[in-house]
């Protein structure tokens, strides 16, 4: 599958920063605000996009964590045409660039540790949020290019933004690895033949992923170990 790994493509939330820790209070005033705003059911809100006020915390495979930004736009538009898609994307934005993002690993330590293979972001949220987040935590300097859903090759589960980055770093698809907690990044690198591995540390389970990976662990905490066993070593 792959002789030698130059490249490591990472989506963002839910597999580089905690997607309960990082969006839930975003998500709780989000909602809050923006129902009380435009005169919405809040609980329809909120189940619109899988978030549970309850326990505070997203649910399985949650459009917010995996779809683009234009797609929960489209979400919440279909359960609430009265407000215009504008004003859901200005709501959507408002402060999703402060969110605090919380790291699911020594990131500085991993990308040290790996320093020479090239990274790339791929989120399906926007390019700025993207490198604002990696900023809270001084890691951009560790990425060779940062693709939001808006930086114009389309978003996951389409491939794209993979393709982009193989154009800008000359390499293969077999040379690259994509890492993602969602069936969307997956899906993603199966339609260009990139080898991909699943992380446990979003919202989707195993049996989300096992049908478009082989390769599962539980967050990017063992990444290294599992690159040794797997790949570096082969």
């Amino acid at each position: 599958m792959m002789k030698k790994l130059k490249g490591i493509i990472f989506d963002k939330d839910g597999t580089l920063f905690d997607i309960q820790r990082s969006w839930s209070e975003w998500a709780k005033v989000f909602v809050t605000k923006f129902s009380n705003k435009h005169n919405l059911d809040i609980l329809k809100l909120a189940k619109a996009i899988n978030f549970d006020l309850a326990s505070n915390k997203f649910v399985r495979e949650s459009i917010f964590v995996h779809g683009s930004v234009d797609e929960v736009v489209d979400v919440i538009f279909q359960k609430f045409p009265q407000v215009t898609k504008k004003k859901i994307h200005e709501g959507l934005f408002e402060g999703s660039g402060d969110a605090k993002q919380v790291p699911l690993t020594n990131l500085h330590k991993l990308f040290t540790n790996l320093e020479t293979i090239t990274f790339g972001l791929v989120t399906n949220d926007s390019e700025t949020n993207g490198i604002k987040h990696l900023e809270q935590h001084d890691l951009t300097q560790y990425f060779d290019m940062v693709i939001g859903y808006d930086s114009g090759y389309g978003s996951k589960p389409e491939p794209g933004q993979l393709e982009a980055f193989l154009r800008k770093t000359n390499l293969l698809p077999q040379e690259v690895l994509m890492i993602g907690d969602s069936t969307y990044d997956l899906v993603a690198a199966n339609k260009i033949n990139m080898p991909c591995l699943g992380v446990l540390s979003g919202t989707a389970n195993k049996k989300d992923l096992s049908p478009h990976t082989p390769f599962i662990i539980d967050s990017i905490d063992e990444l290294e170990l599992w690159l040794k066993k797997t790949f570096l070593n082969s």
